[in-house]
């Protein structure tokens, strides 16, 4: 279970948006500016994680899950989370040291587009790692807010898609106090599990 509390103020476009990741309950509440109303139903949460263990770290935030309308993007593999997001998009693993790395990649972020088009998120959370980068590019180019969670694993040394991600998102949270010296703009979050 997440063990913190955040509070995250982020202006887009003269929209106050108050971001709270809360304690054991895993709730997202979302606060417009003064005196406008908001329904939960209202935003869209697209959660995307690599498959293993950075899906096992954003299944943790249950809580968020059931609270919004969502849906999970994720690597096709053996490795499966049941009763989380209902709503699903399965992309072919890839590895960086693939001689096909390169054209695949340009696919994921073909397939990227047409996912966050057709599911028009108001927030994507991610964990990482590959899959992450496309959704969060074009997410940014669409307006959509960041938030990225440092994997657990990364305890004193940043990860190449937390490197990358690092200033595309909106909120970038580590889970570990010496993190916050390679991210001095990210918040401590503390540990996922």
């Amino acid at each position: 279970m997440i063990d913190f509390m955040i509070e995250k103020s982020i202006n887009y476009k003269s929209q106050l948006l108050m971001i709270f990741i809360v304690g054991n309950n895993n709730v997202l509440l979302l606060y417009p500016q003064r005196g406008e109303k908001m329904n939960r139903e209202d935003k869209k949460i697209a959660f995307v994680a690599s498959s293993g263990g950075h899906l096992e770290e954003i299944s943790r935030l249950k809580g968020v899950e059931k609270s919004y309308d969502c849906f999970l993007v994720t690597e096709r593999s053996d490795f499966v989370i049941k009763d989380f997001c209902e709503k699903r998009y399965y992309v072919p693993m890839m590895n960086r040291r693939q001689i096909t790395f390169l054209p695949k990649f340009i696919w994921l972020f073909l397939k990227t587009w047409l996912i966050l088009m057709k599911e028009k998120p108001d927030f994507i959370i991610t964990t990482g790692a590959l899959v992450a980068y496309p959704f969060c590019v074009v997410g940014k180019m669409l307006g959509i807010k960041v938030i990225y969670v440092e994997s657990f694993a990364r305890v004193t040394e940043p990860s190449l898609t937390g490197k990358l991600v690092y200033n595309l998102s909106d909120l970038f949270m580590v889970q570990w106090e010496d993190m916050l010296k390679e991210y001095p703009k990210s918040m401590l979050g503390g540990g996922i599990f």
